[in-house]
Formats: C-alpha cells, sequence, structure tokens
C-alpha cells in the first residue's frame, strides 16, 4: 500500500487486468501520475492461472474513491493511444 494513502480511505475498482503484465503497466502508469495504487491477484500459487478462467480476469487494480474519475480517465487515454499505434493502416503505400 502506497505510505501516502489514509489507512481508513477507501479504495475502488478501476480496472481488471487480463494478466501480470497489464496490472503492473497499469500500476505504473497510475503511480506515474501521483495516484495510489493496490494490486490484487486473484491468482493462486501452484494452480497456473486457473483463477484467470474462472475470474476473467487476473485480478483487480484499486485507487482511492476519490481519484477513480481520474485514474479511469488516465488508463482510457493509454490503452486507447496504444490501441491506435497498434492499428494496421488502412493506407497501402
Amino acid at each position: 500500500m502506497n505510505p501516502h494513502a489514509d489507512s481508513t480511505e477507501e479504495f475502488v475498482v478501476v480496472m481488471e487486468p487480463r494478466d501480470s503484465v497489464a496490472a503492473s503497466l497499469a500500476k505504473g502508469i497510475l503511480e506515474n501520475e501521483g495516484i495510489p495504487v493496490l494490486v490484487e491477484s486473484f491468482q493462486i500459487p501452484w494452480y497456473n492461472g486457473i483463477m484467470t478462467s474462472a475470474a476473467g480476469a487476473w485480478g483487480r487494480i484499486l485507487v482511492p474513491a476519490r481519484l477513480a474519475s481520474s485514474a479511469k480517465a488516465v488508463l482510457s487515454a493509454y490503452f486507447t493511444e496504444q490501441e491506435d499505434e497498434a492499428a494496421p493502416t488502412t493506407d497501402p503505400e
């Protein structure tokens, strides 16, 4: 937990990443914006990702409720930009 976050503060889910890479990426993006982050994994050691299939996600990304809308906007902007860059061009030059 972020040492600057109030321990009584309510945290809410802003993302359910599909894998640990997406979770780490989201955590880094939010921390870079100064947003405290908690990463909660659904994984069970030795069960090789079975919970990802059962839960439909690797885990959850949580932030303080007061910053949830900002966090969602930051993540949405980042991932939308990445999708745009990864999309194939329609101009066959």
